[in-house]
């Protein structure tokens, strides 16, 4: 039986790829990259530092900006046809940044594929906000402290930030004025630091009120227990 898998590619850092992520690419000829506006993939370009994919064939498959619920439906329905088309003769290996089980483009092609009858795997890796308090030299979760991941904009943000506990919080750069006020409002900000670009050559760590206005896609918030 052929597999589809999901290979997490880690934070964009080449030596942060597990074996068996570096294992499963070499096995399957066929690499399904996920890009957005038909721009370069960080999961691919990841990948080629550290493992020759010249000789695989690499399909792309473009994702839209878009909230819309039935274009992005229609997109993964049409994706996830397409690699059945491939998934009927051979394998496929699916890159993503961080790891698949986390946010990922993966996650929706995967449900769809299995829906069809195929077998999936998921091939962990390092997620961002992992590599991000490693870089900062903060542990995420100590004892029966909890450790929350929290998306910028999800339901409950506000009650969720001020929460005991050790917080990431994702897909909030563009949002970063809004995040420092609701920190602060908390009493948060100073135990805060934010890593841009983590694992990249322009990774940055900035703590507290340094923390900029506005940061790039790739930035993770690392929130600490509230100075007492």
């Amino acid at each position: 039986m052929n597999i589809f898998y999901g290979v997490s590619t880690g934070e964009g850092n080449p030596e942060s790829m597990t074996v068996k992520a570096l294992n499963t690419i070499k096995k399957c000829r066929i690499i399904a990259v996920p890009r957005t506006k038909g721009e370069n993939s960080l999961a691919l370009s990841t990948a080629e530092k550290i493992i020759d994919v010249s000789e695989k064939k690499i399909i792309y498959f473009d994702f839209p900006m878009s909230k819309d619920p039935k274009i992005l439906n229609e997109n993964y329905d049409r994706i996830s046809e397409k690699l059945c088309g491939f998934l009927w003769n051979e394998s496929v290996a699916m890159l993503n940044i961080g790891d698949v089980s986390v946010y990922s483009t993966f996650s929706y092609i995967a449900e769809r594929i299995k829906r069809m009858g195929f077998t999936v795997e998921y091939v962990s890796g390092v997620t961002s906000f992992c590599a991000s308090a490693s870089l900062a030299g903060i542990p995420l979760a100590v004892g029966n402290q909890p450790f929350i991941v929290v998306p910028y904009g999800c339901e409950r943000f506000s009650e969720l930030i001020a929460e005991k506990g050790i917080k990431a919080i994702m897909k909030g750069g563009k949002h970063s004025a809004e995040i420092k006020k609701i920190l602060a409002e908390n009493g948060l900000l100073e135990s805060t630091c934010a890593i841009e670009n983590c694992g990249l050559a322009e990774e940055k760590i900035f703590y507290g009120n340094d923390i900029p206005e506005i940061m790039g896609y790739f930035t993770v918030f690392i929130v600490g227990e509230k100075n007492v």
